[in-house]
């Protein structure tokens, strides 16, 4: 097995008094695909014990602590992030033939970098092209977009907490950006 190698190294700066910036290494996430309204992904929603969002931009919690999560980034995509075990769960559907559905470990494809804090809007904002106010991107939402021309997820996780998934090899690129941000939105 080979072990994921992080392109930030865990790297962090800021503080929680103004915008705290940190890699989450090592966050697992699963790409899947399924149809809505099929019996594969029925199978899905009774494996992993919950109601996928149907709606692109929606979230739901996977695990009762609200650590792993399933994003609707499409109408019939999801990312599951956070849950280690939701590969093996739904390992069962891929060998059945009965069920259409795609399962595929992207956690090397994607570093998570989250920013935390009062500032953390005001610094996304300087990179980020869409609207960031609550009535339009509250608390549980996602979307896709480029930040400094680097492909990103964006996740509003918290009311002053944002997750980017970025591609691994965007990562100290976007990371130089959110930093570069940072110090013009704090100063």
């Amino acid at each position: 097995m080979i072990t994921k190698q992080s392109p930030l190294a865990g790297v962090h700066t800021g503080s929680a008094e103004t915008v705290a910036i940190l890699e989450l290494p090592g966050l697992p996430m699963i790409d899947l695909r399924v149809a809505p309204g099929t019996a594969s992904y029925k199978a899905v929603t009774a494996i992993l014990h919950i109601d996928l969002p149907l709606k692109t931009g929606a979230t739901v919690a996977v695990s009762p602590d609200g650590e792993a999560h399933a994003l609707c980034l499409g109408p019939d995509w999801w990312l599951i992030v956070g849950d280690k075990d939701a590969e093996l769960k739904l390992t069962t559907l891929r060998s059945n033939e009965e069920y259409h559905v795609s399962v595929v470990d992207v956690s090397g494809q994607r570093t998570s970098i989250e920013l935390e804090g009062p500032h953390a809007r005001e610094v996304l904002a300087h990179l980020w092209e869409q609207d960031l106010r609550d009535r339009s991107f509250p608390v549980g939402f996602v979307s896709q977009g480029l930040i400094a021309k680097a492909p990103v997820i964006v996740f509003h996780v918290a009311p002053s907490t944002y997750r980017l998934m970025v591609r691994s090899s965007f990562a100290v690129h976007a990371w130089k950006a959110v930093v570069d941000a940072a110090e013009e939105a704090i100063v």
